[in-house]
């Protein structure tokens, strides 16, 4: 554990208070230290001229802080077909039974991952900004198994919920 005086306090010491940033140049020198440094749970603000910044943390925070993002699928049973809606990512999948539903909704968000991939313009729209957080959610996960796990998780019981600013 840290010894927050010692870290804040002494001459020399750089300050944790705030996310340090550093040009794009120091980055790239210092790149080993700062890798060591987001698996010690500091992150660091990196810019570069004419471009916004951008952060390197660890997976492990970059998922501890995606966990909040939780998806909420529902089911509609029909008569002779299956849907599966995800409101997160505004997609259904279809399918005459719920396995079938489940396999064409991630047929459906692996289309979006692609076209999110390959164009620049649609990851930067608006109602893809504001889903950004899901997405990243559904690009971490390695497998359509491990999408499945994160898409239809039973809801965390006794998890403690996340500091609200100002609450």
């Amino acid at each position: 554990m840290y010894d927050w005086y010692y870290l804040t306090h002494l001459p020399g010491c750089q300050r944790l208070s705030y996310m340090q940033p550093i040009t794009y140049s120091q980055a790239r020198a210092g790149l080993a230290d700062l890798y060591d440094q987001a698996l010690e749970h500091v992150p660091t603000r990196i810019e570069r001229r004419r471009a916004n910044p951008a952060v390197l943390l660890s997976l492990e925070d970059f998922k501890t802080l995606l966990r909040q993002f939780a998806f909420a699928p529902e089911v509609l049973f029909e008569a002779s077909s299956v849907a599966v809606w995800l409101p997160e990512l505004a997609i259904w999948g279809r399918g005459s039974t719920f396995a079938e539903a489940k396999e064409d909704l991630l047929a459906e968000i692996d289309q979006l991952l692609a076209l999110l991939a390959d164009d620049a313009r649609l990851r930067s729209a608006p109602n893809m900004v504001e889903r950004l957080p899901w997405i990243f959610r559904l690009m971490e996960a390695e497998s359509d198994a491990e999408r499945e796990e994160v898409l239809f998780a039973a809801p965390a019981t006794g998890a403690r919920p996340l500091p609200v600013a100002g609450a």
